[in-house]
């Protein structure tokens, strides 16, 4: 299994070289800067320099391992989050100076790698947030996380024992789904992990220099992306990063008349051009994302190949169009399939029209099983503003468990990036305008003063303000999020709160009016 752990637990900022005593925890490490307040919204040109380093945050406690195999492991994570933060860009702004590590990444949802395996942006914007969420705490630009490990309880289990006997045909790892006696989130590492795939660093080197090998995203394979994937199964514990009841799964299609578990490049593209909400949630559309965008940045030409699957032929088929398209590598080997559980139901929706995507990237829809995939060009970054607040200062956070679910706030601020540049709704004084509710979150604005035509907030506005609150305020260990920022326009005086409904717009104005 490809393995997105990047977005789960591996993401943080000191290094780890051998697991903590279990009644004997480290020192707390300095806390990390604070987190990007931004949502997802596209990005500028400028990409970000290779990190001198990786550090780590989460840690990581070993059973079974030899001294190779932990220095193995250890290594992979820092890979693995190098691939992870690939897939934040950086904008050029003036955001690079209040914000020099962390607050100005983006996920540049307009660009071919984030419609390739997200879908378009017509299409996903109630999970944009989500998506976004996930790949910043793989990043590692989450306040509160610098309190050490030990005091919030936040560790994963490697294992290199074949805890449920499933190292077996052609798995490399595997996340322990049932109860254990580690008492944490377990992920194990089978003998083919460590004998069959290669490291990132020989990857990288045998792809450097090679145009043809450039072109092709299956030459990424390695540890550090079946390390990247696993972790994103994690549904439980203060270590999960991809939010939900079941974090992210293994999604299944139907193609050729086949049940297929969504693996890898081309069933991952499938998946994103059918059910963007299932591929805001599959483990490889988040790793193979990543390592496209990894490729592009550190070459400078975007993978395209694998080829997105036909839905009408077989597996058969598609696995052989694969084996003859630029680049692939020698053998296509099935490491990491492993065999079909029967869970869930299998996705067999259509394809979304082609009015749903830029016209630059239809060509690539248009073209057939047969045909020779299209060269694409994407249009040129533009670098944004920001106008939230202070994520550090500006945000008061009163996340409590009685406070609205994650999922449900994500999906509430959906509607906020459907129209950005769509002015904000005016009110009087001592009123309140409810922009998003869903379920158990509302997101409440509550008038200072009239707003007229001399306010000029849009959506994007409140996006920002909304996206500074939920990205400071969220606790992963019970999924809730809650809290308010004063609004700081001209004209658009307003408090901006995050706060629990019933599903309809609560009423009454906030707490201490």
């Amino acid at each position: 299994m490809l393995l997105l752990l990047s977005f789960l637990s591996l993401i943080a900022i000191t290094v780890i070289a051998a697991p903590a005593p279990a009644d004997d925890p480290p020192a707390p490490p300095p806390a990390p800067p604070p987190a990007s307040p931004l949502a997802p919204i596209p990005a500028s040109p400028v990409a970000p320099p290779p990190a001198p380093d990786v550090s780590i945050l989460t840690s990581f406690k070993f059973a079974g391992c030899s001294d190779d195999q932990t220095n193995i492991l250890n290594q992979n994570v820092k890979d693995a989050v190098t691939l992870a933060s690939a897939g934040l860009d950086y904008i050029n702004d003036e955001l690079f100076n209040t914000y020099p590590n962390y607050g100005h990444q983006q996920v540049d949802f307009s660009k071919q790698a984030a419609i390739d395996f997200f879908g378009p942006e017509s299409q996903n914007q109630p999970y944009q947030q989500f998506i976004f969420d996930a790949l910043l705490k793989a990043a590692d630009a989450y306040p509160g996380w610098g309190l050490s490990d030990w005091w919030n309880d936040r560790y994963v289990q490697l294992s290199c024992i074949d805890e449920a006997n499933e190292c077996k045909g052609q798995s490399a790892a595997y996340f322990y789904k049932s109860k254990h006696d580690y008492g944490y989130p377990l992920v194990v590492f089978c003998p083919e992990f460590f004998t069959k795939l290669p490291s990132h660093s020989d990857v990288v080197a045998n792809i450097d220099g090679n145009k043809d090998l450039q072109q092709n995203l299956a030459n990424m394979r390695s540890r550090a992306t079946t390390f990247l994937h696993e972790l994103l199964h994690i549904n439980w514990g203060t270590a999960q990063e991809c939010s939900g009841k079941d974090a992210c799964l293994d999604h299944y299609q139907i193609i050729g008349n086949q049940r297929v578990r969504t693996y890898k490049t081309g069933r991952s593209k499938l998946l994103a051009r059918r059910n963007v909400e299932e591929a805001s949630s599959n483990n490889d559309n988040f790793a193979y994302y990543a390592m496209a965008k990894f490729m592009e940045k550190r070459w400078k030409q975007y993978p395209k190949y694998p080829t997105v699957w036909d839905p009408t032929k077989s597996r058969e088929e598609n696995e052989d169009r694969d084996s003859k398209q630029p680049g692939t590598p020698p053998s296509l080997d099935t490491l990491d399939e492993e065999p079909d559980d029967g869970s869930g139901s299998p996705n067999n929706d259509p394809i979304y029209p082609l009015n749903d995507y830029p016209d630059w990237y239809q060509p690539l829809m248009k073209a057939t099983f047969d045909d020779p995939t299209p060269d694409l060009t994407q249009p040129s970054q533009i670098g944004i503003s920001y106008n939230g607040p202070d994520i550090k200062t500006g945000v008061t956070c009163e996340t409590s468990d009685a406070s609205p679910d994650i999922q449900d706030c994500i999906h509430a601020f959906g509607s906020l990036r459907v129209a950005p540049t769509l002015g904000a709704l005016h009110g009087k004084k001592d009123g309140t305008w409810w922009a998003g509710y869903v379920n158990s979150c509302a997101l409440a604005i509550y008038y200072r003063e009239d707003w007229t035509d001399d306010c000029k907030a849009t959506m994007k506005d409140i996006d920002d303000y909304a996206s500074a609150i939920f990205e400071g305020c969220q606790n992963p260990g019970n999924g809730k999020v809650g809290g308010q920022s004063q609004f700081g326009m001209d004209k658009c005086a307003a408090q901006i709160e995050i706060i629990t409904t019933g599903g309809e717009p609560p009423q009454g104005e906030p707490p201490g009016s």
